[in-house]
């Protein structure tokens, strides 16, 4: 499993968010607030389907090694 797959599994599992990735509060001035949760350390934005519509670049980038060849 990639970090992807493991990031959206954990959010998708929480209590506190119900799976969304975020929290928001809101109240009767029509003013709200919203963000991650601490389920989702990675930012990610999601759509209501869970879909992934922005993850940061931290985890749609592949990892880059290093080898003595490269230097």
């Amino acid at each position: 499993m990639d970090k992807l797959e493991i990031a959206l599994k954990i959010i998708a599992n929480c209590d506190l968010c119900n799976g969304k990735g975020y929290s928001y509060w809101g109240g009767s001035d029509g003013e709200y607030d919203v963000e991650s949760c601490e389920c989702n350390v990675y930012d990610i934005i999601l759509d209501e389907n869970g879909d992934v519509l922005w993850d940061n670049g931290l985890l749609s980038e592949p990892e880059l090694f290093t080898t003595s060849e490269a230097l």
